[in-house]
């Protein structure tokens, strides 16, 4: 049966932080705070972009206001037409 090497002080850190985290891992309220940290720096990380893209969305839906769809539905008054539905 091999032994296992004497353990200095650094490989007990080693093995205790592994230990640590593999206990976090098994706990729910560790993944709920994984998430709500992740979902932070990505929060984070867009918030110049949303700015941006904010905009963007202002002036398309002011240009699409604008703009209108091509269609002529209006009729002039006294044409004698009727209105086309």
């Amino acid at each position: 049966m091999a032994t296992l090497p004497p353990q200095g002080p650094a490989m007990r850190t080693v093995h205790y932080v592994i230990d640590w985290i593999q206990d976090r891992l098994r706990e729910r309220t560790s993944w709920d705070g994984l998430t709500i940290i992740l979902i932070s720096v990505m929060a984070l990380a867009a918030s110049p972009l949303i700015k941006y893209a904010a905009w963007a969305g202002l002036v398309y839906g002011a240009w699409t206001l604008w703009k209108g769809e091509g269609k002529k539905t209006a009729v002039p008054p006294g044409s004698g037409q009727m209105k086309p539905e």
